[in-house]
């Protein structure tokens, strides 16, 4: 990674991560005409996912683990070294002539030999004057630095750098990569100046859920419709956060606002994204917008909406052979409610015999992930589209919330929740208004 932007959405990506991360990457290229704008994504797809990019034959996003600071972010493209021939006279007069007092010296591939400070020159000088011998036409390579030199690579964290920095105090330090190669030369000059990666954030708006890292980050812009949510910037910032059951429903009204027409393959990934999040627009996080992208779309993509959201399901429900902490891991994402921190899984299936664990083994997952994790409440969805409704599994200290929430007979620890398809419209809300009302939680 070096100077480009990363549009990139939550960790666990669902489809509609995935997808208003590449359709809105391809509209800020078609917009950014002189920067480079990548998609990204920081976690595994599901295999709704990959059905929809090998549909559309569109390649994943870029795998991203962090965007912490790293050293090939503050190098500026300013390359400069010797060959070992050069003379003492030589180096001299490039030093003055670029400004530099430490220069790399480079073999003919540009991997490091070793380095020529002012400093060695002064030494040099100095000797000289003692012997009466001035070796200005002796080649570089006969005095130059080659041993125990302090160096960094282009991937490591600038945290590591500053302390590195620290305890040395050199003036330049050379930068290089996995074959050794010359990429430039940083100093403390280059930390105080820097600004960490440049990303858009897509369908979240959570610290949580977001990239690690993102503290570091220079956030361009955010795009999502859930809840507004923790995340912090240095600077205004340009935030669309719409009521609409997908962010990718933002994200082609944004395409037609630009007046720029998405391609068949992008318009499909939007379609499919906005399919997925509205359960093929039987959510009630379903809106008029999101009818009325899907239609467009759809017709600039050459499918079926509703016909394609079928295979869609079928192919993301595909479970057999999995466990059970994959299965309640495949869409899980973390909440937090003042004090209270909960984990919400999600899966949707069409056949109600497609779960291949019995609901004993999940609800022992359930726990162990609970007490792995430390949270208060784990719960896991599943979602049938054929019956409308959701299974919901629940544990956790703070139960109460759950039977609550949704009038659940205490004891049990699951229940059928009829019309229920969102997590973020019809479990979330009512959970964190009972979380809310009770006593704050003890430290």
């Amino acid at each position: 990674m070096g100077k480009e932007i990363l549009v990139i959405g939550h960790q666990k990506p669902d489809t509609d991560s995935i997808a208003s991360a590449i359709g809105y990457a391809y509209l800020q290229n078609q917009i950014r005409k002189k920067e480079n704008v990548i998609a990204a994504r920081c976690g595994e797809l599901n295999r709704e996912t990959k059905f929809v990019l090998e549909y559309f034959n569109v390649p994943a996003p870029t795998y991203v683990d962090d965007v912490k600071p790293r050293v090939e972010d503050v190098l500026d493209g300013g390359i400069i070294f010797i060959h070992p021939e050069v003379t003492v006279r030589q180096a001299g007069i490039f030093m003055r002539q670029h400004g530099v007092k430490t220069l790399a010296v480079v073999d003919g591939e540009q991997h490091l030999l070793g380095l020529l400070t002012v400093g060695d020159l002064a030494r040099l000088l100095l000797e000289a004057w003692d012997s009466g011998y001035m070796p200005m036409d002796t080649p570089v390579k006969n005095i130059m630095r080659k041993d125990n030199l302090v160096l960094f690579h282009h991937d490591d964290l600038i945290e590591e750098v500053k302390r590195t920095m620290l305890e040395t105090r050199y003036r330049n330090y050379p930068v290089v990569d996995e074959q050794n190669r010359f990429l430039g030369m940083i100093s403390r000059y280059h930390l105080l100046a820097m600004r960490g990666k440049k990303v858009i954030l897509v369908d979240h708006n959570e610290k949580s859920q977001s990239v690690p890292g993102i503290e570091h980050a220079e956030i361009l812009e955010i795009i999502d419709h859930h809840r507004v949510a923790d995340i912090e910037t240095s600077e205004p910032i340009l935030v669309r956060n719409e009521p609409v059951g997908s962010t990718s429903t933002i994200i082609s009204k944004i395409f037609s606002e630009k007046g720029i027409t998405p391609p068949k393959e992008i318009a499909g990934l939007l379609c499919a994204a906005i399919l997925s999040d509205t359960m093929i627009l039987k959510s009630p996080t379903t809106t008029e917008e999101d009818r009325q992208q899907v239609i467009k779309l759809a017709e600039l993509a050459g499918i079926n909406p509703i016909e394609f959201g079928k295979k869609m399901f079928q192919a993301g429900s595909l479970l057999a052979g999995r466990s059970a902490r994959e299965i309640i891991l495949e869409d899980f994402k973390e909440f937090r409610f003042g004090n209270y921190v909960i984990g919400i899984g999600q899966i949707e299936i069409v056949d109600p015999h497609a779960l291949p664990v019995s609901a004993e083994v999940l609800l022992e997952e359930m726990k162990k992930l609970c007490k792995e994790k430390n949270y208060d409440l784990v719960l896991m969805m599943i979602t049938d589209l054929m019956r409308n409704g959701t299974e919901l599994f629940f544990t956790g200290q703070e139960v109460r919330a759950v039977e609550q929430a949704f009038n659940v007979p205490p004891g049990k620890a699951s229940v059928f929740l009829p019309g229920v398809m969102s997590r973020k419209k019809q479990v979330v809300p009512p959970l964190r208004r009972m979380l809310s009302q009770a006593s704050e939680k003890p430290f």
